[in-house]
């Protein structure tokens, strides 16, 4: 009996964590893709590639910065060794997990934080193609 308490506790704890994020307003940090392109050639700016490895190599921004925002904890342990005095734009597909690494960024205190707005497949722009080391 405890330990159907315990999971259905974990569970609904679980539920609201991924509620709070979702739950949290991105749209102010959502900019268009040509104003991402204008923000990312200004100093003290690193662009995030939140996407998987394998997305990545099929093409990212020109010094992109790869951290996969769905490997949670290397996603958290990576973003905490960043300076928070910096400005971030992230991208990911389509914009959906680049606003979530944005939320987990804001929450670590991250204040300087813009998302592309339709993610990379609203980018006009160049890409690169490499391999994930």
């Amino acid at each position: 009996m405890k330990t159907t308490i315990r999971r259905a506790f974990l569970a609904f704890a679980g539920l609201l964590f991924a509620a709070n994020i979702y739950a949290q307003d991105t749209s102010g940090k959502a900019i268009s893709p040509e104003q991402f392109e204008k923000r990312m050639h200004k100093r003290k700016v690193t662009v995030l590639d939140v996407r998987t490895p394998e997305e990545y190599a099929e093409g990212h921004l020109h010094h992109a910065v790869h951290i996969n925002v769905l490997d949670s904890a290397a996603f958290v342990s990576k973003v905490q060794s960043l300076k928070k005095n910096r400005t971030y734009l992230l991208y990911c597909k389509s914009g959906r997990r680049s606003g979530k690494a944005l939320v987990m960024m804001q929450q670590q205190g991250f204040r300087k934080l813009y998302h592309m707005d339709g993610g990379i497949t609203a980018w006009k722009g160049a890409v690169e193609k490499t391999e994930e080391p």
